[in-house]
């Protein structure tokens, strides 16, 4: 009786394993195999740094008696960001203009002399020849002219020099407002309104907005490529992950002798204003010229375990199944792998999204949706 019970178990057992049940059927993305014209890329990271970064200074000692702005802030080129007390200025110019005034009623006093000196000079040289005075009183006159002429030279250069104290004493009174030198935001505030402050202190550190620098390091073997290729380069911002316009490029003529890179600078656009100094950037740099390949996205190569593979949708609509094609990676752009591959051909259809834990030959369903969206219908199918 016991044996008896025994048979049917293991023939179910027998069963199981000559017939499995079948593979569920799995949501999947696709899009298509191109032929196109492409260049070889070589991917290198970088980071943004801020075309202009500095911290604003004081230029006149003084109590600080405005700072208008805080961390965040945008200013624009030529705000009013610091006001620094500016009354000892003031006195000190009303003073030399009170000296300039001064200076002048002289001038004037010493052009009366100066006019009396030369006719008594001219009236001198006349009697002179009819012997009414005599050689020294002529001598005398000529030299009392010399010099009331002098005097007044004297007294233009020192009307010259209270002007220049004048127009140094504006410029400081000028220095005692502190403006924005470009378009910025606040990133720190050094001060606080009420501190006396000295030339050279720092009252706040400016970052420039608008255009971005991406430095990235290249290996010094890619400078000639560089020198051919570098107005195509493509950079990415991690923290964006969309290509950005590229307004400028230029190579800094220096090696880092430690990892033998040379830095590559492009100014990006970023007229979105989300990119900040700091944050990271993948670039491609073009190494050849354009060449024509067979290309696939990105996210369709696998690569874990041995050669790099692709999953290649087979099969009518509804009797669909995943079929894994080997391929050699060529090299990679921005988002697209040139490959080469004796099965696949321009047109095909292969897995973009879904395709981690595909194992060959299993069903699948194409959608075009993502798939992580929760209004998609589609039913697993056994």
């Amino acid at each position: 009786m016991t044996n008896m019970l025994r048979i049917p178990s293991a023939l179910l057992v027998l069963s199981s394993l000559i017939s499995p049940p079948a593979l569920a059927q799995m949501p999947v993305r696709t899009a298509s195999v191109e032929r196109q014209m492409m260049q070889q890329r070589h991917a290198v990271t970088g980071s943004l740094r801020a075309v202009s970064r500095g911290e604003l200074a004081a230029l006149e000692s003084g109590r600080l008696l405005e700072l208008a702005v805080r961390e965040g802030e945008e200013v624009t080129k030529g705000d009013v960001l610091a006001r620094v007390d500016a009354r000892r200025l003031e006195a000190q110019k009303r003073e030399a203009l009170a000296d300039k005034r001064v200076a002048e009623a002289d001038l004037e006093s010493q052009r009366a002399t100066a006019d009396r000196a030369e006719a008594d000079y001219t009236r001198s040289r006349m009697l002179i020849e009819h012997r009414a005075v005599s050689k020294a009183e002529l001598d005398a006159s000529r030299a009392s002219a010399r010099v009331a002429q002098a005097n007044i030279e004297a007294t233009k250069r020192r009307i010259e020099r209270i002007e220049e104290t004048v127009e140094l004493l504006n410029v400081r009174l000028s220095d005692t407002i502190v403006r924005a030198p470009y378009d910025a935001t606040v990133v720190e505030r050094h001060v606080e309104p009420g501190t006396w402050v000295q030339p050279g202190d720092a009252l706040l550190t400016l970052v420039s907005t608008g255009p971005i620098e991406a430095w990235l390091e290249v290996p010094e073997r890619h400078v000639k490529a560089l020198d051919q290729f570098g107005d195509t380069v493509v950079v990415r911002p991690r923290a964006t992950g969309a290509p950005t316009t590229i307004l400028s490029t230029r190579r800094v003529a220096d090696v880092n002798r430690r990892v033998r890179t040379l830095s590559f600078i492009a100014t990006l656009s970023n007229e979105s204003g989300l990119l900040a100094p700091g944050m990271s950037v993948d670039g491609w740099i073009a190494v050849t010229g354009e060449v024509m390949a067979t290309s696939v996205p990105k996210d369709a190569v696998i690569r874990g375990g041995g050669e790099p593979f692709v999953y290649r949708v087979t099969g009518e609509s509804g009797e669909q199944a995943a079929e894994r094609v080997r391929v050699r990676v060529l090299f990679e752009t921005g988002d697209r792998i040139a490959i080469e591959s004796v099965s696949l051909t321009p047109g095909d259809q292969v897995i973009i999204e879904g395709n981690e834990r595909l194992l060959p030959g299993q069903p699948v369903a194409v959608t075009q949706r993502e798939l992580g969206d929760t209004s998609s219908s589609i039913v697993a199918k056994r």
